[in-house]
């Protein structure tokens, strides 16, 4: 995991932006499953940036899914997808792979695994990538995989689980190593902890500190103004 200092999320969002120009520009199609919460300008502002980047056919070899969402009816207000809409990604030209449906949670994380089973299978076929932007949180949770949830000893590739404030469905720890590259976004003093034990030299389970699953990924960007 590469360790980058900067005060805000700008800079991430810039190199997030310029990777996945490339990646598309090469002609390869990219998986990019983005996460909500504080991150979501960071993602419509990565995305905007690509649009400019990119030559206009390269979206259309773009896929966009979410990593974790909070189930519920389709555009329910707590919804990350609809918040990512709301806040101005821009979902048009390219493949759009929505969470929710209106069917049940068992429903939505069968569902929800097939599609990025067939996504990830497909990527691989064309020699394309899968990208993730994440955030973590001051518990360390990572997607929707809070410490010791159900989610965090899944053996398949998502999960979903009554968190507490949402019901949660999730890619799981098996995921990680299929993404060819993870960057997270983690800023503000409330996260000092996490960030600190998240880099330091302490063997630390993914059990105890999901965010410690991103070293799994293929190659992992951490920005940040703590390290």
């Amino acid at each position: 995991m590469e360790t980058i200092r900067t005060n805000g999320p700008a800079e991430g969002a810039r190199r997030l932006a310029s990777d996945l120009a490339a990646r598309l520009s090469g002609g390869r199609p990219v998986l990019w499953l983005v996460c909500g919460g504080s991150n979501i300008k960071a993602a419509a502002e990565a995305l905007d940036a690509v649009r400019r980047a990119a030559p206009p056919e390269a979206l259309g070899r773009l896929a966009v899914g979410l990593t974790d969402e909070r189930y519920g009816p389709v555009g329910h207000p707590d919804s990350n997808w609809k918040q990512l809409a709301d806040a101005g990604f821009g979902f048009e030209g390219v493949r759009r792979l929505p969470v929710l449906s209106g069917k049940s949670l068992s429903e939505t994380v069968a569902a929800y695994a097939e599609t990025l089973d067939a996504e990830c299978r497909g990527v691989r076929a064309a020699k394309g990538s899968v990208v993730a932007l994440f955030g973590i949180g001051a518990d360390g949770h990572i997607a929707g995989i809070l410490p010791h949830s159900p989610a965090a000893s899944e053996r398949g590739i998502v999960a979903g689980y009554d968190a507490g404030a949402y019901t949660r469905v999730t890619i799981a720890p098996s995921f990680f190593p299929k993404i060819d590259a993870a960057y997270a976004f983690v800023f503000g003093e409330g996260k000092r902890a996490a960030v600190a034990r998240l880099t330091s030299r302490e063997a630390v389970a993914p059990i105890d500190q999901p965010a410690q699953l991103i070293k799994t990924a293929r190659k992992a960007y951490l920005f940040t103004d703590m390290a």
